[in-house]
């Protein structure tokens, strides 16, 4: 051991200089280190407190009850998806004329009644009401147009379910 102090004598002022500098550096070091983590639980604590009184916790809770509404409001698009799928081929538009088509009869209790989709397609439902009879007809209607001649009423009808004349106008 004597033979190792006699062979580091002549380096010892250096040595001790570097040990000195390489502490001051760690000293440095964990400064910088305990500032950032002081920095980091502040803000951890600035998110933690949300103003409201509930902790990190109940927040991260929230989160995880998020995950459940998401799968909920999948649920409910691919439902909605599958309505409008429906909608779209259901009777969606009506147009109704009642008119006297018998002049002996007194009122207007005729009537011509068109049930579309949305593309224009459906029926028109007329019933002509005598004293003896009632006589009830079907024409289809494929995009906005029947294939069969349509009386005025008809015509009437087929544009109030078209939307190209308001009801209040049609009736007159």
């Amino acid at each position: 051991m004597a033979s190792l102090i006699t062979y580091l004598e002549p380096y010892l002022v250096p040595l001790i200089l570097g040990l000195l500098g390489l502490q001051l550096f760690l000293l440095l070091f964990l400064m910088y280190n305990h500032a950032e983590t002081r920095r980091l639980e502040g803000r951890i604590r600035r998110l933690a407190e949300t103003g409201e009184g509930h902790d990190l916790a109940a927040i991260l809770e929230r989160f995880h009850d998020l995950g459940a509404v998401q799968e909920a409001l999948d649920r409910l698009q691919e439902r909605v998806a599958d309505l409008q799928v429906g909608f779209e081929k259901s009777l969606s538009r009506v147009g109704l004329i009642r008119f006297n088509a018998f002049p002996d009869t007194g009122s207007d209790l005729s009537f011509a009644l068109a049930l579309l989709n949305r593309e224009g397609d459906g029926l028109i439902l007329t019933s002509l009401y005598a004293r003896d009879e009632t006589r009830v007809f079907i024409k289809p209607v494929h995009a906005g147009r029947s294939r069969y001649r349509l009386s005025e009423e008809e015509e009437k009808a087929l544009a109030v379910a078209l939307g190209l004349v308001p009801p209040e106008k049609a009736a007159s």
